[in-house]
Parts: C-alpha cells; sequence; structure tokens
C-alpha cells in the first residue's frame, strides 16, 4: 500500500519519536539526520511533515538497539503534553470512555495519516482499531506498538487503575518472542498476523473516573478543537473487512462462504458477485487470511497448526503451503 498523498502527521509524531530515542540511550540529534527529520525541535501541533519522517525514525531505533521491542518498552510512558491538544482532552476528560471519544473525534489535530475508530462494541467489550493510510512498512509496524502501549499506559496512569485490555491484535508477524507484550499489556490475548490493528476493553473500564479530570479546561479545549477541521476518515476497504470475517470465522472454526456471508450480513451469492468485481476469489482470500494466521502460529508443533488454521490434518496444511509458494515462484 502506498502512502496517500493527503497524509502528514504533526512534528510532534517525529518529537516523540527521537524523544523515544533518547531514552533508549541513543543520539536524537543523529537519529533526526538519518531520517532526515527537519528542525525537530521547533514547531508546535501546527507544524506539519511528511509521514515518512516519524516511520523511519522508529526503523532507526530498531536498528541502533537491535531490540525488536523497543517501541513498546519505550512508549507506554509519556511525559505530559507531548501531544498537545489531543493529550490535554485526554486527560481532562472525566472518564476512560469520555478520553478516548476524544481520541476518536480529534486524532486529526495530530495526523492525517491515521484515524483511531470504535470498530465493534457490545455490553461487554468494545474493540477499538488504528487505521492507516500510510505503506504497509516496519516503521508503521514500530509505531502501532508504540501508540498501543502509549494509550494502555496512559490509561493506567490516568485512572490509577490496572487497566488490562481483554484484546490487543496486531495485522504484523509475531516477534520471536512474547514475554515483553505479554508483560506490558498484562494479558495472553495477543494476535499476530490479524486482518487489523486492534485493542479491546472491557465497556464497564470506560467508565472509571480519570483522576486527571478537568472540567473547566475541558469546556475550553472543546471550543478549541471546534475550530479545526474534521478528522479525515483513513477508510476500510471491503477487502480489509473481509479478511477480519475470514479471520473470526476460522477461529470459530468454521471458515465456509455461508458463514462469512452472514458475518458480513449479506448472501453468498452476493459475496461471491463482490469478490468477482474486486477480481479476487473465494479461496484466494481464505489464503490469505490462513497464512496471516501462519505467521501468528509458527512456534506451534505442526498439527496444532493445521487445527489453528482450519485445516483437517498436517497433510491437508503441507499441500496448501506448497500451493502457496508455487504461486508466489509463478
Amino acid at each position: 500500500m502506498n502512502t496517500r498523498s493527503d497524509c502528514h502527521d504533526s512534528i510532534l509524531m517525529a518529537r516523540f519519536a527521537l524523544e523515544r530515542a533518547a531514552r533508549a540511550g541513543l543520539d536524537p540529534d543523529r537519529i533526526a539526520r538519518l531520517a532526515g527529520v527537519p528542525a525537530w525541535r521547533e514547531g508546535g501541533e501546527g507544524t506539519r511533515v511528511s509521514p515518512r519522517y516519524c516511520l523511519r525514525v522508529w526503523e532507526l531505533i530498531e536498528r541502533e538497539t537491535g531490540d525488536p521491542d523497543i517501541a513498546l518498552r519505550v512508549s507506554d510512558e509519556s511525559t505530559t503534553g507531548e501531544f498537545g491538544l489531543l493529550e490535554y482532552l485526554f486527560l481532562s476528560a472525566a472518564t476512560l470512555g469520555d478520553a478516548l471519544d476524544a481520541c476518536v473525534r480529534y486524532t486529526g489535530s495530530l495526523t492525517t495519516s491515521y484515524s483511531f475508530r470504535v470498530a465493534e462494541r457490545s455490553e461487554e467489550e468494545i474493540r477499538f482499531q488504528v487505521l492507516s493510510g500510510v505503506e504497509d512498512c516496519r516503521g508503521r509496524e514500530l509505531l502501532v506498538q508504540a501508540a498501543f502501549a502509549l494509550l494502555v499506559g496512559r490509561g493506567r496512569a490516568s485512572t490509577r487503575y490496572p487497566l488490562v485490555p481483554t484484546a490487543v491484535t496486531f495485522r504484523q508477524a509475531a516477534p520471536a518472542d512474547l514475554a515483553t507484550v505479554i508483560e506490558l499489556f498484562g494479558t495472553r490475548a495477543v494476535g499476530f498476523g490479524n486482518a487489523a490493528d486492534s485493542v479491546t476493553l472491557r465497556t464497564a473500564d470506560l467508565a472509571l473516573p480519570m483522576k486527571t479530570a478537568d472540567p473547566e479546561l475541558t469546556a475550553v479545549l472543546l471550543a478549541c478543537a471546534a475550530t479545526l477541521p474534521a478528522t479525515p476518515e483513513v477508510g476500510v476497504t471491503w477487502l480489509e473487512q473481509l479478511g477480519e470475517a475470514i479471520d473470526g470465522a476460522l477461529a470459530d472454526g468454521a471458515a465456509t462462504l455461508e458463514v462469512v456471508a452472514r458475518r458480513l450480513l449479506t448472501s453468498p451469492r452476493s459475496l461471491q458477485r463482490r469478490l468477482a468485481e474486486a477480481g479476487t476469489t473465494w479461496r484466494r482470500e481464505v489464503d490469505r487470511a490462513r497464512r496471516r494466521r501462519l505467521q501468528a502460529a509458527e512456534h506451534l508443533p505442526r498439527a496444532q497448526q493445521a487445527e489453528f488454521l482450519g485445516y483437517a490434518d498436517p497433510a491437508s496444511l503441507r499441500r496448501a503451503v506448497q500451493r502457496w509458494r508455487e504461486r508466489d515462484d509463478s
């Protein structure tokens, strides 16, 4: 995916990453020079730059430290004010739910490269998703890790409550060692190779009072935010929605055309028609979903991998992997 031409970040995004470089023991000015970040210590949230700068900084931090978990390790805490208006709207909110709503509504004050949205809601849980208009690259993966670590860390600090997500999912492949991510989020319900970058919280936790709440400040900030352009939508494509539906069906052990059509609130015939219009097939999209899940299950024995991917036995999985390789080579 190519970065959209209308994407841009506040300089605060690159500055946050460079401050993390300093926290990791690196020289932030040197990293800024390597990444080509212009005058990173100057300007406020209204100073806009290309999103490639922030992505490159995260990539350099990982390369220089040799630590694939570095974005998680250095981002769960931050200094007040690092994200300007959006951060103060978060901190001054009455409840955690209000704080997260501010993130959904006013992310555009910080970036037009990403959006933060409610993807799914029930009486028990609410799932938030990060969407991006930037290229798929290691920098984006590290940035999403940092964002989720920061979100959970800020939530814990502001409510003084041991907030634990019920699930965290990443599109990226799983790291060799899951210890850091499990420790940081406080749960083993962390999935990799998924169709979406998301964090799921208990609905009840949204009522947690913010210890940093300031109603008067909130009123002033909301008046200021109302003058800003609307936060742009980073759209979810139909194929991305389909990928999420197939992932969910595979997890439930019933990834059939009929089951996925029901998840998408359509008929099998309509689903087949839309696949054809998109220039793809049902088998191809199921294969894509299974390949994502295989990345997340590489540490498992072959029999468990086959079950995880919805195959009857390891032999079926071996044949599928051979088919994928032949397709890649063709």
